[in-house]
């Protein structure tokens, strides 16, 4: 049985100049051959208003480290980390799942099953060394592009 692809893949500004950054990073992280990481991609593809938000969120705030999450997995858009604190164990941690034209709500209200595996995405970060630590407590947060960015403050 083939092996499931990683649940989060790390957003760069750099490789979001790329047509398809989602195929590169499979085959450098994950080892897939690039035919495989190709056909895989397209569950990290970002729609509509997901691009720019984290184009924007990325510019704004240089301490997040965003992550993808792999659409298929119901773990949410993406999850954010605020770098700023220099203990892994004591980062904030945000699951978001954009809504457009929809209020900020937080808790996962408004995401439907959109977030039922956030806990997975958190735990693949974890597994990355030095991002957080395994336990790490996480908001869970839905919402337009720019009140998440609000929310945010970036």
């Amino acid at each position: 049985m083939p092996r499931e692809p990683p649940i989060v893949l790390p957003v760069l500004l750099p490789l979001l100049r790329h047509a398809n950054p989602w195929a590169l990073l499979l085959a450098k992280e994950a080892g897939y051959p690039l035919s495989t990481a190709s056909l895989l991609s397209e569950r990290y593809g970002l729609k509509s208003d997901e691009k720019p938000f984290v184009r924007e969120l990325l510019d704004r705030k240089r301490n997040f480290w965003v992550f993808r999450c792999d659409q298929r997995r119901f773990a949410g858009d993406f999850v954010v980390v605020d770098m700023a604190e220099p203990r892994p164990a004591k980062r904030q941690v945000v699951v978001l799942d954009l809504k457009m034209g929809a209020p900020l709500v937080l808790g996962g209200g408004g995401a439907g099953i959109q977030l039922t595996h956030a806990q997975d995405a958190v735990e693949g970060i974890a597994a990355r060394k030095g991002v957080i630590a395994p336990g790490t407590p996480y908001v869970l947060a839905t919402g337009d592009k720019d009140v998440i960015l609000a929310w945010l403050r970036a």
